[in-house]
């Protein structure tokens, strides 16, 4: 069984109000993305490949095959022959597709429906490793897994947009209240055996499908997926506050491993 790992990081991260994309922003002088590396390249499962999806390179005008060519030194010999650069799409689903259609490519046919490809935001620096086990397990048992946290938050849906509070608009009208009982808010890894995962993105490029979460493709297919609650340090790193917050968990990690 053929094992991968594509970590997406083509997002430019204008939400954090950097002049550098959020993947090169630091947390105790190492950048976010290679934290974000250092979960696959540093975990008892050996992984056969890593894809990293970058943005093009006129993009911040930022060469990443350069930049991750420096910081091989950091990474083990017999990682860096297994690390793919590729350049990712106009959305994440383009994106995570290209990693998709870029692994169907340089798999033998025979060897696709047995693999399993981990998919990552390379926002979220502070994954287990028990927890890539627990993925693993359960996507060669069920064929699709994926890490959530539970609902703690009062959740409404409303039509329209939010709004910053200093702009002068009428505000989104709330239209109801959902049961949090059953809500989870879904987070990376997800898992998927890879012909499963080649053919829900097919599938949506059929039928027009947008997602921001790979999973809600797999389940357009019809196929039941395994949520695996994740610790509460698997935040997504999408503001500068953020980073801050990185940061304490960081320390705290450490000191836990001490």
């Amino acid at each position: 069984m053929k094992l991968y790992a594509i970590l997406l990081a083509a997002g430019t991260g204008a939400r954090t109000g950097l002049s550098i994309p959020k993947q090169l922003a630091k947390i105790k002088n190492k950048e976010i993305i290679i934290h974000s590396l250092e979960i696959f390249t540093k975990s008892s499962i050996k992984f056969d490949g890593i894809i990293v999806v970058v943005p093009p390179r006129d993009i911040f005008n930022f060469d990443w095959k350069s930049f991750f060519n420096q910081k091989a030194r950091d990474i083990a010999e017999g990682d860096r022959s297994r690390l793919y650069i590729i350049t990712g799409g106009d959305t994440r689903q383009d994106s995570a597709n290209n990693a998709v259609k870029y692994l169907g490519n340089i798999l033998p046919s025979s060897e696709v429906k047995d693999a399993v490809v981990f998919i990552h935001d390379s926002a979220r620096p502070f994954v287990t490793d028990g927890e890539l086990n627990l993925l693993l397990n359960k996507t060669v048992e069920h064929g699709a897994a994926f890490l959530c946290s539970a609902t703690t938050e009062t959740i409404k849906e409303i039509k329209g947009k939010l709004i910053p509070q200093a702009q002068i608009r009428s505000n989104p009208i709330r239209l109801k209240t959902l049961g949090r009982d059953r809500l989870i808010s879904a987070k990376t890894p997800q898992t998927f055996k890879l012909d499963i995962i080649k053919r829900a993105f097919e599938e949506a490029a059929r039928i027009g499908l947008a997602s921001t979460d790979d999973m809600s493709l797999v389940e357009n297919l019809g196929l039941n997926t395994v949520p695996i609650l994740s610790t509460d340090f698997n935040i997504k790193i999408t503001t500068a506050l953020d980073i801050e917050i990185a940061e304490f968990i960081y320390d705290k990690l450490k000191l836990e491993d001490c």
